[in-house]
């Protein structure tokens, strides 16, 4: 059940990124509207890339370390 949570926050993360993405390149990778207070408080496509990017390298870590533990028993 460990793993599950952790590869499930995996997942998300890269469908963060790939949707990010995707519709960053929607908007022409345009900065436009980037601060929430110039677009009328609606998150920008850059926000989830981040928010995607942002999740994967904790979520790997998570796996590796209970990778480690798993090892030393």
């Amino acid at each position: 059940m460990k793993y599950l949570t952790r590869f499930l926050l995996l997942m998300i993360g890269f469908a963060l990124t790939t949707a990010g993405l995707m519709m960053w390149r929607s908007v022409g990778f345009s900065f436009d509207g980037i601060w929430f207070v110039d677009n009328g408080y609606r998150p920008h496509a850059l926000h989830l890339l981040i928010l995607g990017l942002a999740m994967i390298p904790p979520s790997l870590w998570e796996i590796f370390v209970l990778e480690m533990h798993q090892r030393d028993r």
